[in-house]
């Protein structure tokens, strides 16, 4: 984390992070993270292999996802090699 304060579910554990803090969330272990500090935070995320996930996030920052419905967000991260299983942190950003 590099700053700010984030809420991590990792399988069924769920984490606090805040800055200098790093979090490791295995391939094919379901895991969710929300924002739950005020203002500005930053992390930062790596993926290995990459796959589709830059891709993927460059178009979410892009506001790709802005008024789709839950089905076509869903739609969208299994055409980037994931899918949304459960609730996650229970902290959802309304796009």
């Amino acid at each position: 984390m590099n700053d700010g304060t984030f809420l991590f579910k990792i399988g069924e554990a769920i984490l606090t992070a805040t800055s200098g803090d790093t979090i490791f969330g295995p391939k094919g272990v379901p895991h969710s993270f929300s924002k739950t500090s005020e203002g500005i935070a930053k992390l930062t995320i790596t993926f290995q292999p990459a796959g589709r996930m830059e891709e993927f996030f460059i178009a979410v920052s892009q506001g790709k996802l802005k008024n789709t419905t839950d089905s076509e967000q869903q739609a969208f991260r299994k055409a980037h090699g994931f899918e949304s299983v459960s609730a996650g942190v229970g902290i959802q950003k309304k796009f």
